[in-house]
């Protein structure tokens, strides 16, 4: 088989102004690549895509106007963050020519590709106001060559008004993967067909591969901790990091923006698009996070790292970080409120994890190469 005659078009959340959707796109087109075949990301986006990257929302509440003047001087280190991010996606990431908004634009596009592959980052989070019926593929015109790789439902279920919906079109794919175990057999009834557990698109590459895009322009000295909440952070999390700060006597370093940030003296690198952001992770002492892939980042580096969740219940959105570190035997990472911050210094035994993340990628990359071979 001529790999670089085998077309792929790849459906996932990747121009949105997030860290890691954007390098998990990123991860799984530069691989397919890598191996030698033509692949592209279809330049599909959702609404939610030009919300994310506005500097000024909708003035609503007289708290809407606070945050607005508080802001007022990052305003610019906010927008290079913007520019950074879009930056990257052009550069970094081979898109399709065309760019289409809804399942229904890409149906009438007539796109002909021989592969179609979906996947990662919950593009089946159907309880997410971002989900379209594009993410399941409902558009291919080739209905047999339609694989999902490491596809993500964040929650725990499909909504039910959508189960009828998955049912149909996944039992027509010619491959599926998911991202959490959790999800395996959840996937594998509504499709009744085989459903395999792989690991998100970032652990395709190295860490050497992944230190070739870091931005070696951005250096904080001295060492640090790395502070990454997403999502408007989880209550508790700023008071837990300034007690790490002064546990280890270092300084914060944090790269998202929240008012109750500014109540702290920590260092605000509001500008870092999605090369600072590896480049942070790797140079980091200690990094403390919410986020799935704040947390495969640090593992990727063998960064001690702690990932902060609202409950120990594996339910809504957490259930793809314990999928994660139960997995690679790393479930004592997960901080809560009333955890001891010197247990962040305790010391990960790399060699054990590396020995299960092994295996692990080895299979993912033979599930996309067997579903690659399907005809």
């Amino acid at each position: 088989m001529d790999k670089s005659k085998t077309k792929i078009g790849i459906v996932t959340i990747h121009m949105i102004n997030n860290y890691g959707a954007i390098l998990q796109a990123y991860a799984l087109n530069y691989y397919l690549n890598s191996l030698g075949y033509d692949a592209e990301t279809i330049d599909f986006r959702t609404y939610r895509v030009a919300e994310s990257y506005k500097l000024f929302r909708p003035i609503r509440s007289f708290m809407d106007l606070v945050r607005m003047l508080l802001f007022l001087p990052y305003q610019w280190k906010i927008y290079k963050r913007h520019q950074r991010m879009k930056g990257f996606i052009k550069d970094k990431i081979k898109l399709s020519k065309g760019v289409y908004f809804s399942n229904s634009e890409l149906a009438q596009a007539n796109l002909d590709y021989d592969y179609y592959i979906c996947g990662s980052d919950q593009i089946w989070n159907t309880y997410c106001d971002n989900y379209d019926d594009a993410f399941i593929l409902a558009f291919a015109r080739d209905k047999g060559r339609r694989i999902s790789y490491a596809a993500s439902m964040g929650m725990s279920s499909i909504h039910e008004k959508l189960q009828p919906k998955f049912r149909e079109e996944l039992s027509g794919f010619s491959a599926l993967s998911v991202r959490e175990s959790n999800a395996v057999d959840v996937i594998s009834r509504l499709s009744g067909k085989k459903t395999v557990h792989v690991m998100d698109p970032v652990f395709l590459l190295t860490d050497e591969q992944w230190k070739l895009i870091q931005n070696q322009n951005i250096t904080i000295k001295g060492p640090y901790i790395l502070f990454y909440a997403v999502h408007g952070e989880i209550p508790g999390m700023r008071p837990y990091v300034q007690k790490l700060s002064k546990r280890f006597n270092l300084p914060v370093v944090a790269i998202n923006k929240n008012l109750r940030e500014l109540q702290y003296p920590n260092k605000k690198c509001y500008d870092a698009g999605p090369a600072e952001f590896v480049s942070l992770i790797q140079g980091a002492k200690y990094v403390f996070t919410n986020s799935f892939h704040g947390s495969a980042f640090s593992i990727l580096f063998h960064k001690k790292f702690q990932v902060y969740v609202a409950e120990p219940a594996t339910k809504g959105t957490t259930s793809r970080i314990y999928s994660l570190l139960n997995t690679l035997g790393l479930s004592d990472r997960i901080a809560f409120m009333d955890k001891d911050p010197s247990s962040m210094d305790h010391d990960i035994n790399w060699d054990d994890v590396n020995e299960r993340l092994a295996p692990m990628i080895e299979s993912s990359k033979a599930f996309l190469d067997d579903a690659l071979r399907a005809k």
